[in-house]
């Protein structure tokens, strides 16, 4: 069991939903140096992100460059952070107060001076109605004195990313950890052999800091193509299986085991999702042996 995980629940999870937003849309910076200047690849993670463990902080691609660098975010304060190769930081602009388009101006002309062209960086668009809209979006400035409601949200992503961390190294064909800019879920992909219906088989293992599913954090294992619904077994850890648009089985922060310690929240996160990855990878297999 790691020893880094923090007592999460200080904060009522349905409570978080304007700094969430506000983070969602912060990491946005990242992804649109990404997708400008990184390498492109076919899977698009040159767009996500990930978790950096020593410095506690969001990390975009790494971006090639006279001066290489990385875009990074402090998730507490919400400050923007060019880092060089050396993890050292070049650069930083506090994003409270400022609008994305200050932030965006900020952006380019700072990566512009260690030798890329800043103007290649734009925001990402996404499908309509399928990401979150909010005032930011229309020119609104971040909201300051968030720190408590984005420390707590901080140590969702914290604790879990060592435990995807072990899944991904104990399990055979798992992607590596990312965070993906457009639900800001941060989530590991495992391929299965065989397929169903002509479709190859995986299961998701995600956090998602609240979505329109959920309007909180909760940890879901997604199994694809979805399993019949009729008679999904029961799970561990006081988890559901979520059958509405998609299928999978969740783990949502307000059903966390009160009163709660340290060991207990872990030991119970940790126990949902391997018992619903065991049971998700059991039921495609089940269901592909008859249809590979």
């Amino acid at each position: 069991m790691t020893k880094t995980w923090h007592l999460i629940g200080k904060i009522k999870s349905q409570a978080l939903t304007e700094s969430r937003l506000q983070l969602h849309y912060a990491i946005q910076f990242l992804a649109a140096t990404g997708a400008a200047l990184a390498e492109p690849l076919p899977d698009y993670s040159h767009t996500s992100l990930a978790w950096h463990p020593g410095l506690e902080v969001f990390v975009g691609s790494a971006i090639q460059a006279p001066q290489p660098f990385q875009v990074a975010l402090d998730p507490v304060s919400l400050k923007l952070i060019l880092l060089n190769q050396q993890s050292e930081t070049i650069a930083t602009l506090p994003l409270p107060g400022k609008t994305m388009a200050t932030g965006l101006d900020w952006l380019q002309q700072a990566v512009s001076q260690l030798g890329v062209d800043g103007r290649k960086i734009a925001f990402l668009t996404y499908p309509p109605d399928d990401f979150p809209d909010h005032p930011l979006a229309h020119g609104a400035a971040f909201a300051a004195n968030q720190a408590l409601a984005l420390s707590e949200l901080t140590d969702y992503y914290a604790n879990t990313h060592p435990l995807f961390q072990t899944i991904m190294a104990t399990t055979e064909d798992a992607t590596a950890t990312r965070i993906w800019p457009h639900h800001f879920d941060l989530a590991t992909l495992i391929m299965l052999p065989g397929t169903k219906n002509g479709s190859p088989l995986t299961v998701g293992v995600g956090l998602s800091p609240g979505d329109a599913s959920y309007h909180e954090p909760y940890w879901y294992v997604s199994p694809y193509p979805y399993p019949e619904t009729a008679s999904l077994p029961a799970l561990n850890g006081h988890g559901f299986w979520h059958t509405q648009h998609w299928v999978g089985a969740v783990l949502t922060a307000s059903r966390l085991t009160d009163p709660v310690s340290v060991e207990t929240q872990q030991q119970q996160v940790e126990s949902f999702l391997h018992a619903a990855l065991e049971t998700s990878i059991t039921l495609l297999q089940s269901e592909s042996s008859v249809q590979v």
